[in-house]
C-alpha cells in the first residue's frame, strides 16, 4: 500500500478573492489547472466558484441557489 495523504487544512477565502480568481479563468485566458497551480487551490473548489458565479449572474440552471459563494 501507499503512504496515506495528509489532509489539507481547510482555508477560508473572501468573496473578492473568489471573484478575482474566477475572472482569471473567464477573462484572463488561463485554464483552471494553471490557476489552481499558481494559487495553490484545488480544481474542485475553483470549479464550484465558477459555477456559483454563473448562478449569481442569473445564468445557472433553474432551481440552483446562490448559497455557497
Amino acid at each position: 500500500m501507499g503512504v496515506p495523504m495528509a489532509r489539507r487544512k481547510r482555508r477560508a477565502f473572501t468573496k473578492e478573492f473568489k471573484a478575482e480568481t474566477v475572472c482569471l479563468v473567464r477573462e484572463g485566458g488561463k485554464g483552471i489547472p494553471d490557476v489552481t497551480r499558481e494559487l495553490d487551490l484545488t480544481e474542485s473548489a475553483l470549479r464550484c466558484w465558477i459555477r456559483q458565479a454563473e448562478i449569481d449572474a442569473g445564468r445557472g440552471k433553474p432551481g440552483e441557489s446562490n448559497e455557497r459563494f
